[in-house]
């Protein structure tokens, strides 16, 4: 078969319910679409993507944010990862994969706490590998991550197949001369997702069937 399979985590293997974490941290309304933007619209949460520590971070959002809502976005620091849940038709795909015998791997946009919920996301005990933008210094889209991946694992670029849910990321991919799946949380998606591979000469079995077993 020849194909390897890289996953994205967030929006495709796990989702994540950031206006539930803002809500829950605040009286909702207007403080929590005021936390939600400077948390998660502007651009100090990448810096924790790139490297950063939660405390530079924070510390970036407050300087926008009032001060009285300097304690939620603490409780929000201190809880984010609790508003991950795993996509279960993801997660279902990369199992039928693994037992295919299809080499997985991520390719994600994440932070250092990835190692304490990491055991959350079902895929990952079947993964070969995983490169994490934040021990990298690097992030999708920068063609350098991608190459990185590559060299990692010795992967060639056009026997892999990418799947994420950004378009700049699917786009960079290509450009690495990889196949890539823009993933939309769907049942259109899903099904799309399922062509595209066995289009790929992967052998997996059309979302009609599995809905029907």
């Amino acid at each position: 078969m020849g194909a390897t399979v890289v996953f994205d985590m967030g929006g495709v293997l796990m989702d994540y319910d950031t206006r539930g974490l803002t809500a829950a941290v605040t009286a909702g309304g207007a403080d929590a679409a005021l936390l939600h933007r400077e948390m998660f619209e502007g651009p100090d949460w990448l810096t924790l993507d790139r490297g950063g520590t939660e405390e530079q971070a924070l510390a970036l959002m407050k300087e926008r944010l009032p001060e009285r809502l300097h304690p939620a976005a603490d409780r929000a620091m201190a809880r984010w990862d609790e508003f991950l849940t795993p996509v279960p038709e993801m997660n279902a795909l990369a199992a039928e994969l693994h037992g295919l015998g299809v080499p997985l791997y991520l390719l994600s946009n994440t932070s250092a706490r990835f190692y304490s919920f990491r055991e959350r996301v079902p895929a990952w005990p079947l993964l070969k590998g995983a490169l994490l933008s934040f021990e990298e210094h690097l992030l999708k889209p920068d063609l350098d991550i991608y190459r990185r991946l590559f060299a990692r694992f010795a992967l060639p670029p056009h026997d892999c197949f990418f799947i994420d849910d950004v378009n700049e990321n699917i786009e960079a991919a290509r450009w690495c001369g990889m196949q890539a799946f823009q993933y939309r949380k769907n049942p259109e998606s899903i099904s799309r997702l399922r062509d595209a591979l066995r289009q790929a000469g992967i052998p997996v079995s059309p979302e009609a069937e599995r809905r029907d077993l």
